[in-house]
C-alpha cells in the first residue's frame, strides 16, 4: 500500500510539474482554432489598442488567450503583451458567455479595463458576448461597461493589403477596391477618425475618391448590405495615386 501511495504522489507531482512547463502553443494566422479579436479604448490623454486571440477548447476546461495592448499619449507609447489562460461563464441573459483572462502581465505606465483579484495583487480583465463576434468589456461582475460598439472588441478576419478609393459622406464611408471591383461599407473603428481628417484636407470635391493604400481587415455588421464592414488598421498611402505617376508598389 505504501508503495501504491508513494507512486501515485511521484506521478501527481510529475503532472502538474509537467503542466506548469507546459510551452504556449504556437499561434499562427492559420490555425482555426484561434479566434482574434480588436478593438480600442479610449482614456483623458491615451488611446489604447487591444488584440485578444482566443484558442477554442472545451466549455468549462479553461483555454489560452493572447492579447497585446498598444498605449499611444502625447508622451509615450508602449504597452505589455500577455500570454495565459481564460476561463468562460454561463448564465446570462440571451445565451451570452462571460470570459475572464488570467494573470496579466503588469505594465508600470498604467493599467486600463484591469481588476484586481479579490486578496491577491493578481490582474484580471473581463468580457460578456454580444452576438457571435463581439466581445463587451466588462468590470468584474461582467457588468459591461460600454456597448458603444466603437469601444468593444470585434472577432476579425485574416488581414490584408487594399487599394483604392475611400469616400466620405458626412459620417460614413465607403472604399472601391480597385483591383477586385469590390464596394466595402468602412467600420468606424481602427483608423477610421484619420482617415477621416486626412481625407477633409485632400478631398476638393465632396464626394470625392481618394487613393488609399492600406492594411485592412473585416467583421460581421448588421448594418452593411453584405454583413460585413471593412476596417483600416493601418494607413500605407493616401492621396496621390502611384499609377497617374507610373510607380508600380509591387
Amino acid at each position: 500500500m505504501k508503495k501504491m501511495l508513494l507512486l501515485f504522489l511521484v506521478y501527481a507531482c510529475t503532472a502538474n510539474e509537467k503542466k506548469r512547463q507546459d510551452p504556449f502553443p504556437v499561434l499562427t494566422g492559420k490555425d482555426d482554432e484561434w479566434a482574434t479579436y480588436e478593438g480600442r479604448w479610449l482614456t483623458n490623454d491615451a488611446i489604447i489598442s487591444f488584440e485578444l486571440s482566443l484558442k477554442s477548447g472545451a466549455f468549462g476546461i479553461d483555454s489560452y488567450y493572447k492579447l497585446q495592448e498598444s498605449i499611444v499619449s502625447a508622451n509615450k507609447a508602449g504597452g505589455p503583451t500577455s500570454y495565459g489562460l481564460y476561463s468562460t461563464y454561463t448564465g446570462f441573459a440571451n445565451k451570452e458567455l462571460g470570459i475572464c483572462l488570467h494573470e496579466l502581465s503588469t505594465y508600470g505606465e498604467g493599467s486600463y479595463l484591469r481588476f484586481k483579484k479579490s486578496g491577491d495583487s493578481q490582474e484580471e480583465m473581463f468580457f460578456i458576448t454580444r452576438g457571435n463576434d463581439e466581445l463587451l468589456p466588462c468590470d468584474n461582475g461582467f457588468k459591461p461597461i460600454t456597448t458603444d460598439w466603437r469601444y468593444t472588441l470585434h472577432k476579425r478576419s485574416s488581414m490584408f493589403t487594399v487599394e483604392g478609393y475611400i469616400t466620405f459622406e458626412q459620417d460614413s464611408a465607403e472604399f472601391y477596391e480597385r483591383n477586385t471591383s469590390d464596394h466595402w461599407k468602412v467600420a468606424d473603428l481602427g483608423e477610421f477618425d484619420k482617415l477621416r481628417i486626412q481625407y477633409i484636407q485632400l478631398a476638393k470635391v465632396r464626394p470625392e475618391g481618394i487613393y488609399l493604400r492600406a492594411l485592412a481587415y473585416s467583421v460581421g455588421d448588421t448594418t452593411s448590405p453584405s454583413g460585413n464592414s471593412l476596417v483600416i488598421k493601418r494607413i500605407k498611402n493616401m492621396g496621390k495615386d502611384p499609377v497617374d505617376y507610373g510607380i508600380d508598389l509591387e
